[in-house]
């Protein structure tokens, strides 16, 4: 059994007759989902709602309201009856990690949570939280995967303007430790990972140094906007070439690489649009053999009009579209 905490029925919002709408569609577990019907897929969400990470690296709070938040308007989105999604996928929703005043306690908690859900085959789909999340969720992932397969090889992605290989302090974790921690825990070797979208005034020369000694492949924003192809061909390519050689990818993004994102405890300037965040999500939606997908520091509290969870929803709305359309199209 799942021991995480279930989400308010309030979230799960529901259209007009004849206007149904995704909170109607998704169904709440309290077990680890074993469904496996003809093509369907199973995909689940699961939320860590916290933001102890983000305020011992000196961020702004907020970012705890986070996955409910994010929820709240996806679930509003109207459920595309011509895609037949209901078909294709089964969407889950396995509630939030149970969250306590101990970040190690909580991280454990996350980690067991995704390691069960992706050991039942499911594809997951986390939300966050602070970015430190990002740790537990992928390594949990990651175990379970090789629960499946003790061969599984992982690639990773994160789009982000931070590198977020900081050091712990005082022994713990902080929004800026994740990528850090999955590398040194040899789950991910640095051949695995790319960094995608890293500013280089939001990162130290020793940073950039840590990352180039563990052979992580570093795509700078400013270099991805000198190329002539578009930010989406760069994706895609790195996408192909790591499910060359990987048997799932994971994939992570940080809201605050949006520069229409305000809600965020490092707020950007400059980043990527909001369209070009949505485009990227399709991809990875697409490619068969993504199987999580991440979106964190979202902080409701620190944008009025919630538009950073908007945004949000909008991503995993094209995860799935594209998940769907991949599946349909399948021979």
């Amino acid at each position: 059994m799942l021991n995480s905490d279930p989400i308010s029925n309030e979230l799960l919002f529901k259209g007009r007759p004849g206007d149904p709408r995704i909170g109607e569609w998704v169904q709440t577990i309290s077990s680890v989902p074993k469904e496996k019907i003809k093509r369907r897929e199973a995909m689940t969400i699961l939320g860590t709602p916290d933001d102890t990470g983000v305020i011992r690296n000196l961020g702004r709070p907020g970012a705890k309201y986070g996955p409910d938040s994010i929820r709240k308007y996806f679930y509003k989105m109207a459920l595309p009856m011509d895609l037949n999604w209901e078909n294709y996928i089964s969407l889950y929703d396995a509630g939030n990690t149970k969250v306590s005043n101990s970040i190690s306690e909580t991280h454990a908690e996350a980690q067991k949570l995704a390691c069960q859900l992706s050991a039942s085959g499911s594809t997951l789909i986390t939300l966050g939280g602070g970015h430190d999340v990002a740790a537990p969720h992928i390594l949990g992932f990651v175990q379970g995967r090789r629960e499946i397969n003790p061969r599984e090889k992982v690639g990773l992605i994160n789009i982000d303007p931070h590198l977020d290989v900081r050091e712990l302090e005082d022994g713990l974790p902080h929004s800026g430790t994740a990528f850090r921690q999955i590398l040194d825990s040899g789950a991910i070797e640095g051949e695995d990972f790319v960094e995608f979208g890293a500013r280089s005034n939001r990162n130290s020369r020793n940073h950039f140094d840590y990352v180039k000694k563990r052979n992580v492949l570093v795509m700078t924003w400013e270099s991805l906007r000198m190329r002539p192809e578009p930010i989406s061909e760069a994706f895609k390519h790195q996408l192909d070439r790591l499910a060359r050689t990987h048997h799932s990818i994971a994939i992570t993004i940080d809201l605050d690489s949006c520069s229409e994102a305000e809600g965020m405890s490092a707020a950007p300037v400059i980043g990527f649009s909001a369209a070009e965040l949505y485009t990227l999500a399709s991809l990875a939606g697409a490619h068969p053999k993504v199987r999580f997908f991440e979106l964190a520091e979202v902080a409701p509290p620190l944008d009025p009009s919630e538009r950073s969870s908007r945004i949000a929803a909008e991503l995993i709305y094209a995860f799935l579209r594209s998940r769907s359309l991949a599946l349909q199209s399948a021979p």
